[in-house]
């Protein structure tokens, strides 16, 4: 019985993770300080996270404010923070932090707001870095390989982007 229940868990969270892809919902915007979304997972995953030696470090950061459905907005987070902290296994640090630059979007430079997550695991390699916001494709175990889409989907429909750098063997950093 009991892994009969377990086996549904799994299927209703890959149909979940299937339907949001196919139909992420439309953003409830509001305007909150953007150092609030992090300081909020930070709160909901270090516990988690330190189980397996793993800090989850927030940075101070120069106040800005963003325009976000804080929902959503919470589950790209978590579901970063997750891969990353899948991506050291053990002892290491996630780092959160809000920093202001200069993107070009839109074929124009305007300033921004980027909230990243950086990791200290392995960084992502070069084979699955092609692949990795295709819909299904996982290199975990457990994984339904919805989870780097659904997130880009999220921001996308915040319109914004989510971008990454990674190094072999030392980490990697994604972008909001």
């Amino acid at each position: 019985a009991e892994l009969i229940s377990g086996e549904i868990n799994r299927l209703e969270r890959i149909v979940r993770d299937v339907l949001q892809f196919a139909r992420p919902s439309d953003p409830q915007l509001v305007v909150v300080p953007a150092e609030q979304p992090l300081q909020e997972v930070q709160r909901l995953m270090a516990a988690q996270i330190e189980k397996s030696n793993i800090k989850l470090v927030l940075e101070s950061a120069a106040p800005a404010q963003i325009q976000i459905d804080p929902q959503q907005l919470k589950q790209v987070l978590i579901n970063l923070i997750q891969n990353a902290a899948d991506s050291i296994g053990r002892d290491g640090t996630v780092t959160l932090r809000v920093r202001l630059g200069q993107k070009r979007l839109n074929d124009h430079q305007k300033n921004v707001v980027i909230l990243e997550v950086q990791d200290t695991g392995k960084g992502i390699p070069a084979d699955a870095e092609k692949r990795l916001f295709d819909p299904f494709f996982t290199t975990k175990e457990s994984g339904t390989g919805l989870g780097l889409p659904i997130a880009a989907r999220i921001i996308e429909k915040h319109r914004g982007a989510l971008q990454y750098q990674t190094h072999a063997g030392s980490g990697t950093t994604f972008g909001i």
